[in-house]
């Protein structure tokens, strides 16, 4: 159980203090604070920030190691990493236009590259590129946006590919061509003797792009499984991405997506029919579909049941089409009377994908624990640097608080948590004391909200250091951990999967 702890007597004055502490050894801390949150005296609350924080950092929720060409699939004189062949692929192809442009040499190892659809997918549901649940090798592949998609550029990028598969003993399919009958690089599996062709999507970086559509203009979503390190973030920082943006960004794809797939199913013997039906659709599709939107929403048990029924639907499409009206389209729709359960679902399942990115491997991120308000769900951990720095600028704070006051500032760990209004101490069953910090603040106590408060004081000409700003963030930390930590709590909960 998490129980809120009362904070009348002391939580106004808290700031105060934690600032007369830190002011002893930094005189320029009062401005850099006042940069930050100008009212932080009469209490604190995220809506207090004068800067809004916004996305500014990709992280992965794998490593580039999964996406591989395994040679006992497709022969060749090795395994083949994905992410370096691309990568090559793209900067030989810029190189090869950069004879008529120069200027598109300062773009060769930095424009943005990702593996996307199914195959991205198949990493993040399994570890591993499943390849008899994906048919091409997607990616989205980030260009200038004078590189259009009728300049040649991806003939470029075929030839390019084709070229060094060759270096590797691999040797594409003689006049291969994908579902719209254009030309695609492609290799059989020798085991299942299926086709995977390579499918480039190249996206224009036109200023704001990751603000679009998702699938058309490169729009951003922290589902992606990965980004070369830090390839995406100066499109992110320059952009004003914030978390509100993305979830609505994300529900217009929700939606777009249902309905493209409802008509698939459920749209025959009509006109649009043959104008709007999906090329290359085929059955299974369907689940992959839903799959995705049930795994977009957080609905775990629902993405499973999908994938079984894709690996195990033998059924004609009538008996498809019967299945998904009756089991599944009623539960995705995303009807206009539903749309907050939709945001809700949207929304959580963000925080859980952009905490994970963190930190792949910790257990707790999305687990549940009761509270006096309903279920909490846990996040990541705040980042050691800015916890240190709070938990030593509260021992020293300590020192003049009342005696009955003393020794409570024992937090244990500290973690962001979802469906969590304020701060809150707990203590959990099996992991001990706790301070829980509201989510939204996981964009505040980081490297990439210094830099957006740093850029923003040099907009309006003030003179603040960046260490100065680190330092008021430390305060505020630690006024959270206050706030979170006065008093023990007596109720403990056990984490719910």
């Amino acid at each position: 159980m998490v129980t809120r702890r009362p904070s009348a007597k002391y939580n106004g004055s808290i700031v105060q203090e934690t600032v007369l502490a830190a002011f002893s050894r930094n005189s320029g801390l009062p401005e850099a604070l006042e940069m930050i949150f100008p009212n932080a005296a009469e209490g604190l609350s995220f809506q207090g920030l004068r800067i809004q924080p916004s996305i500014a950092a990709h992280r992965n929720l794998d490593s580039e190691e999964p996406f591989l060409l395994p040679q006992e699939r497709f022969g060749g004189s090795q395994d083949v990493a994905l992410v370096p062949l691309v990568r090559h692929v793209v900067d030989e192809a810029l190189r090869a236009y950069a004879r008529g442009s120069p200027h598109l040499l300062n773009y060769v190892g930095k424009t943005p590259i990702s593996p996307y659809g199914s195959m991205g997918l198949s990493v993040s549901r399994w570890g591993q590129v499943d390849w008899d649940y994906i048919r091409d090798l997607d990616w989205r592949i980030f260009l200038p946006p004078e590189i259009g998609h009728l300049s040649g550029f991806k003939s470029e990028l075929e030839r390019s590919l084709t070229q060094e598969l060759h270096k590797y003993k691999l040797y594409p399919l003689l006049f291969g061509k994908d579902a719209h009958g254009l030309p695609q690089v492609q290799l059989r599996d020798r085991g299942t003797a299926l086709v995977h062709g390579f499918h480039f999507f190249l996206i224009a970086m036109k200023p704001g792009f990751v603000r679009g559509n998702i699938h058309h203009d490169g729009g951003y979503s922290p589902h992606y499984a990965y980004f070369p390190e830090g390839s995406l973030d100066e499109h992110l920082e320059s952009a004003n991405l914030q978390w509100s943006d993305l979830i609505a960004q994300m529900r217009d794809d929700y939606i777009q997506m249902f309905t493209q797939l409802s008509f698939n199913i459920f749209g025959e013997g009509s006109e649009e029919y043959r104008l709007f039906k999906t090329r290359g659709w085929y059955l299974h599709k369907a689940f992959k579909w839903y799959a995705t939107l049930a795994r977009a929403r957080g609905l775990a048990a629902l993405e499973e049941d999908l994938l079984y029924q894709y690996e195990h639907f033998r059924g004609s499409e009538a008996e498809l089409s019967y299945l998904a009206r009756y089991r599944y389209y009623a539960r995705m729709a995303p009807s206009p009377q539903h749309l907050d359960d939709v945001d809700r679902d949207l929304a959580r399942a963000a925080s859980i994908a952009y905490a994970r990115g963190r930190n792949s491997q910790d257990p707790l991120i999305g687990q549940r624990i009761s509270a006096d308000s309903g279920e909490i769900i846990l996040l990541e951990t705040v980042p050691e640097d800015f916890a240190v720095a709070a938990r030593k600028l509260l021992e020293q704070v300590e020192s003049s608080l009342p005696d009955e006051l003393k020794g409570a500032l024992n937090t244990g760990w500290i973690r962001f948590a979802d469906n969590l209004a304020a701060p809150s101490g707990a203590h959990i069953e099996g992991h001990g004391q706790a301070a829980l910090i509201p989510g939204e603040w996981s964009m505040v106590f980081c490297d990439s909200y210094v830099r957006q408060v740093v850029k923003k004081a040099a907009e309006e000409k003030r003179s603040i250091a960046k260490g100065d700003i680190r330092q008021a963030l430390v305060v505020l930390l630690a006024s959270l951990l206050w706030s979170a930590s006065q008093l023990p709590g007596d109720s403990s909960g056990s984490v719910t999967n």
